[in-house]
């Protein structure tokens, strides 16, 4: 069984993935590659981990914001590529995607369904509430696409504030689309809900 997971970043998919590990499932994690892959130069700015990745990058309205994003993305593709090479040579297998999967491409995307059963692990509300105290202290990187705009009047945390929705909206319909199964974060984090109900769900 191949099995990829994707959703918005606090989702659970980490969550998930280490529980499945746990039962015998080989995990390929983009996060930790794509830390990889932006390599010694990273390191040498004074930034490790996926926090400082955030401080790399930056926000929407921040003038690197557009470079940075677009080299981010080069490197979650290329760690992308890495991964679905080795999954095709894996078994019981969970891919653990990042929450800009989706901006990636086509060929990526294809080639991800073609080699495993996509999960889409639904967000609710209070995940999405954190995440987004997460976003406005710059402690996730975020790509936003087409969904960020300024205006004119409006203070960063305004513009972040009436943006996210359309991000939510626009994420989660590219998400239901790649989808195989959509399971909900509130079904998952029942005290009752074990490794074996999740598999049972998804076979």
């Amino acid at each position: 069984m191949k099995f990829s997971l994707i959703g918005m970043s606090g989702s659970g998919k980490t969550y998930w993935s280490k529980k499945l590990q746990k039962k015998g499932f080989k995990v390929l994690r983009c996060d930790d590659l794509l830390e990889k892959k932006l390599g010694a130069g990273f390191k040498n700015l004074g930034y490790s981990g996926i926090r400082d990745v955030a401080r790399w990058m930056g926000q929407p309205f921040d003038g690197r914001y557009a470079k940075k994003s677009q080299e981010y993305l080069t490197c979650e593709k290329k760690a992308m590529e890495d991964i679905l090479s080795e999954a095709e040579t894996c078994q019981n297998l969970i891919i653990d995607t990042t929450g800009s999967v989706i901006y990636l491409g086509n060929v990526i995307l294809n080639k991800l369904s073609s080699v495993s059963k996509v999960v889409y692990i639904r967000a609710d509300t209070s995940s999405i509430e954190k995440m987004f105290r997460l976003i406005l202290k710059n402690l996730k990187p975020v790509i936003w696409g087409k969904s960020f705009n300024k205006n004119a009047g409006e203070s960063n945390k305004q513009a972040l504030t009436r943006c996210y929705p359309k991000l939510l909206e626009f994420r989660s319909k590219e998400y239901e689309k790649l989808a195989d199964f959509t399971l909900d974060y509130r079904l998952l984090r029942k005290s009752d809900f074990i490794v074996e109900k999740f598999i049972e769900l998804i076979k």
